[in-house]
């Protein structure tokens, strides 16, 4: 379960503010020119990376002017509603659903997550030793958001070897199902946060600097479900699947759920022996930070929705996302939304056998979802780099000048 190096490295892509744009494209020069870059930029790749037969790639656009889609180096047709795993584009969901219910007064970003939840006699984190984390009442919400609290991200890093624990040096999801055998082990928040407070993990004290962490947001979930009282795949899907129209998304929790629904992209990664395909796999240790599946006609529907303000979460809270905070200018993110040299803001999301990015530019309502059905461990910047390009080439195919 390899999705350490993955989604924290596309934030050293990202770079600054926005501009406006015109169109002169019609739908059918874009949809041409779409399909022949992609054609061209994919075979290329696919030849100085020795990509597998089966893999592929698929950029989407939609505009005021239309919608596009093109697709190259599939061996069967696919288009836009086909499911793969978005990754790290969860993260988006997750902060949408803390600011939403910061505007609904509910929760308040800047407290401190030791603070009592409004209007509930208990804090935002337990209090039983299993959450004892580092610098626990120092920590606040917005940190969290801003991978800003100096939680250590046990998906991403290994535990130290100076830990006295049985899995000190490894991986902590590796050691349990590839060491110890358990391939359908149910991981829970309580587990993954445990390890952290268990070994007193941290990278520093909270606005020590940034770092992504998925157990950061795994933190986010549990604030979520206390004051919901529901299941996070619930109050995601109850808030914003549902109402929002995202028939074709998912929030799989169980270890036993690791097929996707049809139709989908079969997914490949490489590991340093070689492809290999990687579609199943058990997400449940990557719930909130990891675990949606999703088409590219959904996570475009989504990340426009969120971003325009459109949906339940207001533009000013929106506003509130897309701001970097101090500290943050290097990386470009936000409050779970980065912002991308010559795309627009979004995110990227990188596991077994899926690489993908989801992209919006209020000002101009274009929209670009990039999915590479495949991941290279062993050049996973390469990779980040060419994922990047095709959005920045598909914003420049639709007539639209740079954002920034």
């Amino acid at each position: 379960m390899k999705t350490r190096f993955t989604i924290a490295l596309f934030s050293l892509f990202c770079m600054v503010m926005l501009v406006a744009c015109g169109d002169n494209s019609s739908p059918n020069t874009v949809q041409q020119q779409l399909q022949e870059m992609l054609t061209t930029n994919y075979a290329a790749y696919k030849t100085a990376n020795k990509l597998p037969e089966g893999a592929g790639a698929l950029v989407y656009i939609e505009s005021p002017e239309g919608r596009s889609v093109a697709t190259a180096g599939f061996p069967t047709p696919v288009n836009e509603t086909f499911h793969f795993r978005i990754a790290s584009n969860t993260k988006t969901f997750t902060a949408a659903a803390i600011m939403l219910l910061d505007q609904q007064g509910r929760l308040r970003i800047d407290d401190y997550v030791t603070a009592m939840i409004p209007g509930k006699s208990i804090p935002y984190l337990p209090a039983s030793p299993g959450y004892q984390i580092p610098y626990k009442s120092s920590i606040t919400i917005k940190q969290l958001l801003a991978h800003r609290a100096g939680v250590y991200d046990i998906t991403n890093d290994p535990v130290p070897a100076s830990s006295n624990a049985l899995y000190a040096g490894h991986y902590y999801t590796d050691y349990i199902i590839k060491t110890l055998g358990e391939p359908d082990h149910q991981f829970t928040f309580d587990e993954l946060v445990g390890v952290n407070a268990l070994n007193q993990l941290s990278y520093w004290a909270p606005e020590g600097g940034y770092h992504y962490s998925n157990t950061g947001y795994s933190l986010l979930a549990v604030i979520i479900e206390r004051i919901t009282g529901q299941s996070y795949g619930q109050f995601i899907a109850d808030t914003f699947f549902t109402p929002i129209g995202l028939s074709s998304t998912s929030a799989p929790w169980s270890a036993n759920e690791r097929t996707l629904p049809q139709p989908f992209m079969r997914g490949f990664s490489n590991e340093g022996s070689g492809y290999r395909e990687t579609t199943e796999d058990n997400m449940s240790a990557n719930v909130a930070e990891g675990n949606i599946i999703s088409t590219a006609a959904d996570l475009a529907r989504w990340i426009r929705t969120l971003l325009s303000g459109s949906g339940p979460v207001n533009k000013n809270q929106v506003t509130r996302m897309i701001t970097i905070p101090p500290g943050n200018e290097e990386k470009q993110y936000g409050l779970g939304v980065s912002r991308y040299s010559d795309i627009g803001y979004g995110h990227t999301g990188a596991h077994l056998g899926y690489m993908s990015l989801s992209a919006y530019n209020p000002q101009d309502n274009l929209t670009v979802v990039v999915l590479l059905p495949f991941l290279d461990f062993t050049n996973i910047d390469t990779q980040g780099s060419f994922l990047l390009n095709l959005g920045k080439e598909a914003r420049k195919i639709a007539g639209y000048s740079k954002p920034w």
